[in-house]
């Protein structure tokens, strides 16, 4: 006994220094994180497409290597209710699924992971993030950009048989859209990563132009550029959508800071500018923005007019839960057979097209339910932080909450890159929101 002690304190010492006071360390780790989630897409498509399947939890190692430091230098929030909420769930949701449903272990085990190993890293990341390190990706999600809006136009000019348009696994194309065009999907595997990269790019863009000098000019000034013309050549509507979300977050800034909207009437001023620029001197953004005007065309004629679809899209995964129960099981299929790859372990097939609708489909309406109230819970919570961190002249979290708080709450967890963004960027908006100096 005395030795094992011994042997644990001596590992201890050895994960202090690893980490350094700063946590330098497992810092660099949240980086490996942060770029495995924006090129995860590009292994899978262009360069390791043999191993397409195995990357689907490439990040999986370096959040479990993140949580052993933390553990051992007493970081690890192993007492946040947040965290022991979801834990109990999904022990209970994994003894239902195998007592009751008795779904394959393989299955339940991709539900659990995805439902609760990557949650921690929120609460790390809030402790160890300084205001600079936010900044930093920041400018990373600015700069970064460029490249992927050169990656998003390739492929919006393109067709469907075109090396930037192949799906994961290197076989097949994107899907397709209005015109002919594929949907852009830059570095990620579906369009939805870049939905969710534009929306953080805006929310630092945003407060770029409302705190001058945060971010250098020239890279703020591209950035902005980069991030319009991919709005326009995406071919996806949801990235307008939820781009707005972001912008519509200045309404909380009106309202509890009104003394700043001579920054908002400013930022909003600067950033329409850019947007005029491109319009008048870049042919490409030109046809996006025609591109774009035929995709909302199209779309109304089935959804009706855009904010009819937006509000629509958001009743149908909220009334899902409901519609679901009806016809499935007490108890549901099991934990993962919700997701494509959970399925596929089983020898089955699966993918709700609706993150709501999965949590019923498989753990049924009361397992379910829990899981829905327990993201509603989290995401109310860091709200209301932001709102708070508003009060107190912090104007960074609301902006990044309008990027992260619809991934939080109504993502489709199954598919890796939202559960990346889910978890990455509600980390980003809890750091931010902290008081600081």
């Amino acid at each position: 006994m005395h030795n094992h002690q011994i042997l644990l304190t001596k590992n201890t010492k050895i994960s202090r220094i690893e980490v350094g006071e700063d946590h330098s360390f497992i810092k660099k780790l949240i980086w490996v994180y942060f770029f495995l989630l924006l090129f995860e897409g590009a292994f899978r498509k262009w360069f390791l497409p043999g191993f397409s399947q195995g990357l689907l939890i490439i990040r999986d190692p370096i959040v479990i290597w993140i949580y052993y430091l933390c553990y051992a230098n007493d970081l690890f929030p192993i007492r946040n209710k947040y965290l022991r909420k979801c834990f109990q769930w999904t022990i209970l949701a994994v003894i239902a699924s195998l007592l009751i449903n008795q779904a394959n272990p393989l299955t339940v085990a991709y539900g659990a992971r995805t439902n609760l190993l990557h949650f921690p890293l929120i609460f790390i990341m809030s402790r160890v993030l300084t205001r600079k390190d936010i900044l930093l990706f920041g400018q990373a999600f600015l700069f970064l950009a460029l490249p992927m809006t050169w990656v998003v136009a390739q492929q919006f000019q393109g067709d469907r048989n075109d090396i930037f348009n192949t799906a994961a696994g290197g076989i097949g194309y994107q899907l397709e859209t209005s015109g002919g065009k594929v949907r852009a999907s830059g570095t990620f595997t579906f369009v939805s990563g870049i939905v969710f990269y534009y929306c953080f790019s805006m929310a630092f863009i945003i407060y770029g132009f409302i705190n001058k000098n945060t971010f250098p000019k020239w890279l703020l000034y591209l950035g902005t550029g980069a991030t319009f013309l991919a709005m326009v050549t995406a071919g996806s509507r949801a990235v307008i959508a939820e781009s707005l979300q972001v912008v519509a977050c200045f309404s909380f800034l009106a309202f509890y800071r009104p003394t700043e909207f001579g920054k908002i009437s400013a930022s909003v001023l600067g950033i329409s500018t850019i947007g005029i620029i491109l319009y008048y001197r870049l042919d490409l953004f030109k046809e996006g923005l025609s591109f774009l005007s035929l995709r909302f065309e199209e779309a109304a004629n089935v959804e009706g007019n855009p904010i009819e679809a937006y509000f629509i899209r958001y009743w149908h995964m909220i009334s899902a839960p409901y519609y679901y129960s009806m016809w499935t099981d007490t108890f549901g299929n099991g934990l993962g057979t919700g997701t494509r790859a959970g399925a596929a372990l089983g020898g089955g097939f699966g993918g709700a097209e609706n993150s709501w609708a999965r949590a019923i489909m498989e753990n049924g309406i009361f397992i379910g339910l829990l899981f829905i109230f327990w993201r509603l819970w989290i995401t109310k919570d860091l709200f209301l932080s932001c709102i708070k961190a508003i009060k107190q002249g912090n104007y960074l979290a609301i902006f990044i909450f309008g990027a992260a708080g619809p991934i939080l709450l109504f993502g489709l967890l199954g598919q890796p890159t939202n559960l990346g963004f889910a978890a990455f960027g509600s980390g980003l908006c809890l750091a931010a929101a902290k008081p600081y100096s």
